[in-house]
């Protein structure tokens, strides 16, 4: 088999490159590891346009948000399936908080994303004496239907197996990668944290960071919104929420902790008091480096050698976005990437 490009890995990152691949009418061959489980499995696809820390835009999102619209109304029409839901957020202010909240969003120019006015709580089950802030441009997607209906259409086109890639067997030429008896143009790794143990990428200066989230069923409480103060709160339907997340940069491993557990109820109290029942808790491990950015590009010293990762917290809302500049930039569109994850800035002296 020839192919143009061998992805390896189909989680959000590599689904997103995928679909820009399709749309340029680029052939490809998907290599995905059963056996190692995706950030996106556990990630609940939030699209946050605001730093509430600082009160200020997330990076990029003016050009971000545009085009996550697009890809992802692209992606329901192809998956036939919903996967976009807005959602406004919440966050619920403390003292003081109002007046910061109302002054950034002038000097921030946030008018786009998040409303002036604070909003009185109207919920008996939500503590918030000093109100809250409201925006109205979040949004959820369902990341793990996306991948699942990603992966059975790969797997009704044949352009897809379930196996662990062994480096050993791959065989880079001057006009060509070969593995087994698929030979293609490059190879493209998208395959989240396992990318730390990947000997192509040793300079990459990675900070995975581990996630936990609880799954839960309030007893009254029902909301149309995203609560946030230190956690979020996503409803999932008929009384099932999301709570999360941590963030844990020292334990990598894939069990779930008591002490998650305890640290998202803590939190939660403090500004929740319906009754609830936990019904799953999972974790996972984000695909981060260490400036926070994702590293995308081709491999200065192996010109067939290419990587599309390190989405982190943010996936949803950089990903679209850098798939469709890294497919631009494979496919001869425009001279390069953006400077800040540019796989390069690891190489330089």
């Amino acid at each position: 088999m020839k192919v143009d490009y061998l992805i390896i890995g189909q989680g959000l990152a590599g689904s997103l490159l995928i679909h820009e691949l399709n749309k340029a009418g680029k052939s490809y061959f998907v290599f995905d590891n059963p056996d190692l489980k995706k950030a996106s499995d556990v990630a609940a696809g939030i699209i946050n346009p605001v730093v509430f820390r600082r009160m200020t835009k997330s990076w990029l999102i003016d050009e971000l948000y545009p085009q996550l619209l697009k890809t992802y109304a692209e992606l329901e029409t192809v998956l036939a399936v919903k996967l976009f839901y807005p959602i406004p957020i919440k966050k619920v202010l403390g003292e003081g908080e109002a007046d910061f909240w109302q002054k950034k969003y002038v000097d921030n120019g946030l008018h786009n994303y998040i409303q002036s006015n604070i909003e009185s709580n109207q919920s008996q089950y939500i503590s918030s004496s000093f109100g809250m802030g409201l925006v109205d441009k979040s949004a959820r997607v369902d990341l793990k239907l996306l991948i699942e209906k990603m992966k059975n259409l790969l797997q009704k086109q044949a352009r897809i197996r379930f196996e662990k890639v062994n480096l050993l067997d791959l065989k880079l030429t001057n006009d060509q990668v070969r593995y087994h008896d698929i030979s293609a143009d490059k190879i493209i790794f998208c395959e989240g944290h396992a990318v730390s143990d990947n000997p192509y990428f040793q300079d990459i200066k990675f900070k995975h960071t581990k996630g936990e989230v609880l799954r839960i069923k309030t007893e009254r409480y029902s909301c149309n919104f995203i609560l946030n103060k230190a956690i979020f709160l996503m409803p999932e339907g008929r009384q099932f929420y999301r709570l999360g997340a941590t963030y844990d940069w020292d334990n990598l491993s894939l069990e779930t902790t008591q002490q998650a557990k305890d640290e998202l109820q803590e939190k939660l109290s403090k500004v929740f008091n319906d009754r609830y029942q936990i019904l799953d808790q999972q974790a996972g491990i984000r695909p981060t480096t260490h400036d926070r950015r994702p590293v995308i590009g081709i491999h200065p010293k192996y010109n067939r050698v290419g990587i599309f990762n390190g989405l982190g917290s943010k996936g949803t809302m950089l990903g679209p976005y850098f798939a469709k500049q890294f497919c631009d930039y494979l496919c001869g569109k425009t001279d390069g990437l953006h400077p800040e994850v540019d796989l390069v800035r690891y190489f330089r002296k």
